[in-house]
């Protein structure tokens, strides 16, 4: 446990605000875009800062984001609600995965989601097969594998976890 306070104490999780989308959409989407699309890149990061607007006001979303010491944006943890249930979805960048700090987020950020939407019993995590790294980590924190179900066109493993 002292090892993961200490990778604690390196990084700050809070929730994501308007002066976040930059750094979300820079850990995110990016080089995607500039990759695939070099010529609307300007157009999409005007769709993607609207969308992010829309997801920080929206009672239907959390997004928190972690960062490090120096405020750089180093992962998104989102949580899509719907009633009781909730879709967690998280995303850290290269340099800090491997790290044991997945846990630590989602467990940081179950702590918020539970004080903040206090209605919500169950969270559910798409994962997809070849992902083992993600399997592993939700199933080493507590999540249990239900069934197999095509989310958005793609097959994926769902894991859940009853929080109340």
């Amino acid at each position: 446990m002292l090892e993961d306070r200490h990778l604690e104490v390196n990084y700050i999780i809070s929730k994501a605000t308007k002066d976040d989308i930059v750094g979300i959409y820079n850990l995110l989407h990016r080089e995607f875009v500039k990759k695939y699309s070099p010529n609307s890149e300007k157009s999409e990061w005007e769709k993607h800062k609207k969308w992010y607007e829309f997801w920080l006001k929206s009672p239907y979303y959390l997004i928190y984001v972690v960062k490090d010491l120096k405020g750089k944006v180093v992962g998104q943890i989102r949580y899509e609600i719907d009633g009781e249930i909730s879709i967690i979805s998280i995303y850290l960048d290269k340099e800090n995965r491997g790290k044991g700090l997945g846990k630590i987020f989602i467990e940081k950020s179950i702590e918020e989601l539970k004080f903040e939407k206090d209605h919500v019993k169950l969270i559910l995590a798409y994962i997809l097969e070849e992902n083992d790294i993600s399997k592993k980590m939700f199933l080493n924190f507590g999540f249990l594998f239900s069934e197999k179900k095509n989310y958005n066109g793609i097959e994926h493993l769902i894991y859940t976890k009853k929080i109340r």
